[in-house]
């Protein structure tokens, strides 16, 4: 049934995959009304659209990351004010990798999503804008109505549209969306995200060399702070293994992209997301 309905989705034109979405939303409304859960990516632009165009109760809530990149949070604030923001219970990601306890969030094992992209709503049924096009965890993972991480009850209406058809709903509708896109940027999130690999890095570093030299200042001080403490159960700490600052960076840098797919994409909910501050470290 669920691949039935995706290769059904993927033919309907844009009308009927709009009321589609809309009798979904309306079907499934709970009566303390939606959490939508909002980037600014052009996914979260189309569900807050189609949320709007339902009529149904809801919010809008966007989780402040601290590193996303500028153009992002500037469109945000600009073309959706009604959005309400999360802030961040440890306060700036970086300060956060420079002083939490073990390794800081890595290819294979991260912690970041959990603190900084994943909460609020708890308790709420929520509406996400994840496609299954995206990633091959995410086609395994989501449906239209799919349990979150946290087991609450989330509405995906666009899951299983394209890329083509996200931008034939941006462009029919006329609804504004990040600059970013136009200048060739194809998915937009936390600038240096490790999940991201060594290459996609890079072209972040590059049109943003604050965020490379923050990532770079926070992961150093993290090995600086722990390179000597003994986890909980008085074995060396992954930090041991590595002989400078430099050296930890380096490895953090150009760590090799894990071959299991689960652990390839953020939001998945099946990612090994493990905080590695004692035994549960690298």
């Amino acid at each position: 049934m669920e691949h039935s309905d995706r290769d059904r989705v993927m033919r309907m034109d844009l009308e009927t995959r709009v009321l589609r979405a809309l009798s979904l939303l309306r079907d499934n409304e709970p009566e303390d009304g939606y959490y939508v859960a909002f980037s600014g990516g052009k996914d979260s632009c189309v569900i807050k659209e189609l949320v709007r165009m339902s009529g149904v109760k809801h919010e809008c809530w966007y989780n402040q990351t601290t590193i996303d990149p500028p153009e992002l949070v500037r469109f945000i604030k600009e073309h959706h004010a009604d959005v309400k923001w999360n802030i961040p219970k440890y306060g700036n990601m970086m300060h956060r990798v420079a002083t939490k306890p073990g390794a800081p969030p890595t290819r294979s094992m991260r912690w970041c999503c959990d603190e900084y992209k994943e909460g609020g709503g708890d308790g709420k049924t929520k509406v996400f804008g994840v496609r299954a096009a995206e990633s091959k965890a995410r086609s395994l993972r989501w449906k239209e109505l799919s349990p979150d991480s946290y087991n609450n009850h989330a509405v995906c209406p666009i899951v299983y549209w394209t890329d083509s058809q996200v931008w034939e709903f941006l462009k029919h509708y006329k609804v504004p969306y990040c600059s970013l896109y136009d200048e060739g940027w194809d998915r937009l999130g936390c600038v240096g995200c490790p999940l991201a690999g060594p290459d996609r890095q890079t072209k972040e570093f590059e049109r943003w060399p604050a965020f490379e030299r923050n990532w770079r200042r926070a992961i150093e001080k993290n090995w600086e702070a722990y390179k000597d403490k003994p986890r909980r159960d008085g074995k060396p700490r992954y930090h041991a293994k590595f002989k400078s600052a430099e050296e930890f960076w380096n490895w953090w840098r150009w760590e090799k992209k894990p071959e299991d797919p689960f652990r390839q994409d953020c939001q998945s909910g099946l990612l090994w997301t493990n905080d590695p501050s004692d035994e549960n470290e690298p």
